[in-house]
């Protein structure tokens, strides 16, 4: 039986959960948005006049100032101030027909630095009124100096919901565990609704990503696809839209559906426009019967062959016709600046096969991966002696080789081709000069 101390301590405390129902963080409506306090968090952090330092807090966008209706994107805060040394923030996603009270879309924490409170100051789910995205505890990484991140999802509405404006207050605190010596920023970023109409392609439309010409692919293989209405923006991928080293699937909707075996299958998507997407077939793809499609949030496009091999993959071109090739100072082999016979130089690939140990199907390769068979290259019709291949570390489907032009080689553009077992990949010229 408990005792009365007991019992009024439990009561207590199950009180105390009640009215405080997330981790430190500040109330809501305090980002200085329409209907908000229009002092921000310098209404309990006071001293300092709102935006008066030498820091600032930005939202970090992974494209550009838009949204594709219902297509969840990754959010980063930055607050930063070179005289501080702990943080906080509070975020809102607003309509611009109604800037006070539309809530545009849905906020959702991925880590523990960050949670989601409601207008009347009790966690997610929230029954009625906006959404509010703040610090934990743990988010304001105390003793931390210069500035930090916070990282967080926002899915839009589901439908073109017109301009939606995203409202950010950032306090940069001193860290002596009082509301004073802090500063306080705001900002904000409008965005814009972007919705794509229904995608179309054709099955001419597939090329092989690094020479721009049609034929087999390999796993690994960086891919083109053209046709219309692909996209409704024009971007490549960028550091936000790969979450926790894994290769993104999507690019703002976009995503490529490849079928094998009558199942579908998602290939990783580098680039995307209205005309376009580049597109990198997983590692462990199936040499087999092949399918691929586009699909944006308007629909999906029919599906068109893919015809796959073996081997041996295609090297990287500058201009269509020139192989991608390195001095070993790094600097681009060129007509002005051609390789010598036995020169040590470097090319780049894709689809240039398995390594060994395999890589990490969707995974961005932390470090070197050597191929587990090294490939034949010829310049001007003889061998090349190579000594490396592999997949070059923090990049995916690019493959280099390490090599040494033949010493008999002649003067001129000499073609460069890779020879595999049972093909051979496209012809690429090398200036070579003595």
């Amino acid at each position: 039986m408990l005792t009365a101390s007991v019992r009024f301590l439990s009561l207590t405390l199950l009180t105390w959960a009640g009215l405080s129902a997330h981790s430190y963080g500040p109330p809501p409506r305090v980002t200085a948005a329409p209907g908000d306090n229009t002092r921000a968090c310098t209404s309990c952090h006071s001293g300092n006049a709102l935006n008066s330092g030498a820091g600032s807090v930005r939202i970090a966008l992974q494209g550009g100032q838009f949204y594709v209706p219902g297509v969840k994107q990754r959010i980063t805060v930055q607050v930063a101030d070179p005289n501080q040394r702990r943080w906080g923030f509070e975020l809102s996603a607003r309509l611009n027909s109604d800037l006070e009270k539309g809530q545009a879309g849905d906020l959702t924490p991925v880590d523990n630095l960050t949670q989601v409170i409601c207008e009347d100051n009790t966690p997610k789910p929230c029954n009625t009124g906006m959404l509010f995205i703040t610090h934990t505890s743990a988010g304001t990484r105390s003793g931390t100096p210069n500035g930090v991140s916070f990282q967080f999802d926002w899915t839009p509405p589901s439908t073109d919901a017109g301009p939606v404006t995203l409202y950010v207050a950032g306090n940069a605190a001193n860290g002596n565990g009082a509301n004073t010596g802090d500063f306080v920023y705001t900002s904000s970023v409008q965005l814009a609704p972007a919705v794509p109409p229904t995608p179309s392609i054709t099955a001419a439309s597939i090329a092989n990503g690094a020479t721009g010409q049609a034929g087999p692919v390999c796993p690994n293989t960086w891919v083109t696809i053209y046709g219309t209405n692909l996209s409704a923006t024009t971007r490549a991928w960028t550091e936000g839209d790969f979450i926790n080293g894994a290769i993104p699937f999507a690019l703002d909707g976009v995503s490529v559906v490849l079928t094998q075996f009558g199942a579908p299958r998602l290939a990783y998507v580098g680039y995307v426009s209205p005309s376009q997407v580049n597109f990198l077939l997983p590692t462990d793809l199936t040499v087999t019967a092949t399918s691929v499609a586009v699909k944006n949030a308007a629909g999906t496009t029919t599906s068109v062959p893919l015809t796959l091999q073996t081997g041996p993959g295609e090297l990287f071109t500058s201009d269509g016709k020139a192989v991608l090739a390195t001095h070993a100072n790094g600097t681009l082999v060129s007509k002005s600046a051609p390789a010598a016979p036995g020169e040590a130089i470097s090319l780049f690939g894709t689809g240039l096969g398995a390594t060994s140990p395999a890589q990490i199907p969707g995974l961005i390769p932390t470090a070197a991966s050597p191929l587990a068979s090294i490939p034949q290259v010829m310049i001007g019709g003889n061998p090349a002696t190579v000594s490396t291949a592999v997949v070059l570390p923090g990049s995916v489907g690019v493959y280099q080789l390490n090599l040494q032009v033949p010493s008999d080689a002649t003067n001129g553009d000499l073609p460069v081709q890779i020879q595999g077992t049972n093909a051979i990949s496209s012809s690429a010229v090398l200036t070579v000069q003595k």
